[in-house]
């Protein structure tokens, strides 16, 4: 079984209430029902999987995909960036037991595009700004603070890196 995991349209891959999509086997959705157990959904009824054959072909689906965010390396990055145990995202762990759900199609959702490697960076700054500087109080306001940091800095960005203005042209 190969996963590759992507961002799967909501109106084209429509899956049933609670359930989330993290990519695909073949040309059918790879998706989590509420209790978290994988399903094939796109033909008909769902059809569910066996969880170890699911999630020993998660492995090389997560490498993939973080390789694409992280090409420095991953198994720090990804821990760091979605709030994870290290040993948890380590590949022979992820091929035994898997990850959640929401983890999955946060990779999926931040690898598809060609701008992964700069998402990762950005996902990697944000986090950590919000684990160092956060005021601690719950995860929410820990992100929230890291928000404001973010607008802060792009308001500091715009302020100082502006197109520079064309020479004034020459008259003779």
């Amino acid at each position: 079984m190969e996963i590759i995991l992507e961002y799967m349209l909501p109106d084209v891959w429509p899956a049933p209430a609670g359930w989330t999509v993290v990519g695909r086997v073949g040309n059918r959705a790879l998706a989590y029902d509420v209790a978290r157990k994988p399903h094939l959904i796109g033909d008909g009824e769902p059809e569910a999987l066996d969880v170890g054959q699911v999630n020993a072909a998660l492995a090389p689906a997560v490498d993939a995909v973080a390789s694409a965010l992280w090409p420095g390396g991953w198994t720090h990055a990804l821990p760091l960036a979605f709030g994870l145990n290290r040993r948890t995202c380590q590949p022979d762990r992820i091929a035994k037991n898997g990850l959640g759900p929401a983890i999955l199609r946060a990779l999926a959702m931040s690898g598809a595009f060609p701008d992964a490697e700069g998402m990762g960076w950005v996902l990697s700054a944000l986090a950590r700004y919000a684990d160092e500087y956060g005021e601690h109080v719950g995860v929410a306001q820990d992100l929230d603070d890291a928000e404001r940091a973010a607008a802060n800095a792009i308001a500091v960005l715009r302020a100082v890196r502006r197109e520079k203005p064309l020479r004034p042209v020459q008259e003779d």
